[in-house]
Formats: C-alpha cells, structure tokens, sequence
C-alpha cells in the first residue's frame, strides 16, 4: 500500500523539429511505440536556454538550446503499475548548438532513431508515447501554445 503513494519520478525527453516539420523519436528495438529522445536537460535561468545531453550512446554532443515550451505529461495510475512522469523539452534543430564533444567508446545502442513527420505523429493510428505529441508540438510550431510549462493530458 506504501508504493502506491510513492512519489513518482520525473524523467525528461527532447522533442527536436527540424525545418520540414520532422520530429526526431525513438524507440527500444523490437517494440512499436515511439517516444521523444531520451535526455538529461538543465535549465539555465534566468534565460529560457538549456544545456541538453541526449542519453544515448550515438549522441557524443552537448547542446545549448532555446526550450521555451516544456510539456509536463503525467500518465494515469494504472494498478500496480506506477509510471514515470515526463517532461518533453520542446526545440528546434538549427537552434541547437553544439557546446562540446566527447568521444565514446561504446557506439552500441538498443534504440532506433528516425525523423518522423509532423502529419504522422499527429495522426492517432501512429503509435506514439505520449498520445498528445503530436497536437502539442504544433501548437508550438503555430505559436498557439505559449511559453511556460504546459500540462498534456491522456
């Protein structure tokens, strides 16, 4: 009983749009669902700059990007089941920088990477964790969704 109010943890994730509109997912191989990259970002504040490292062993780069739109996903309980809350830092490719470089000795990954349309995420037969993906990021691309921390829902 003690798990089930067991704060959840926060994990964060890295939507990257390129200029034709292509979201960079991934996904573990042998699975169907796509998700955002895996990543550990810090915020510098009082700017609306982060510092992002892709937690994958192919993406040796820091970055330093404009994360202005952060979406806060919390999937509802299931029972017995206690997920991880996300935070899906939203930017795009020709704002990424590169800050530095480190060379990694293992380039093996269990992770398969792919630009996907925007139009595909969006449609609800592509299978895409989370659901609200799609519709959230173009609100960012229209601007209809404003900066700050937005809270998707299942």
């Amino acid at each position: 009983m003690r798990s089930a109010f067991r704060k959840k943890s926060r994990r964060t994730v890295l939507a990257v749009v390129d200029r034709q509109e292509r979201v960079l997912l991934c996904r573990v191989r042998g699975e169907s669902c796509w998700r955002p990259v895996a990543s550990r970002v810090i915020r510098v504040r009082p700017t609306r700059f982060s510092v992002i490292h892709v937690l994958d062993p192919l993406f040796s780069h820091w970055f330093l990007a404009r994360t202005p739109v952060i979406g806060r996903f919390s999937p509802l309980p299931q029972r017995g089941i206690v997920d991880e809350s996300t935070c899906v830092f939203v930017t795009r490719q020709n704002k990424m920088r590169t800050i530095s470089l480190r060379a990694r000795v293992h380039s093996v990954t269990d992770f398969s990477f792919v630009w996907h349309p925007l139009s595909k995420v969006e449609d609800e037969g592509f299978d895409v964790l989370p659901r609200e993906l799609g519709p959230f990021l173009r609100g960012y691309l229209e601007g209809w969704i404003p900066d700050g921390v937005i809270t998707l829902v299942e």
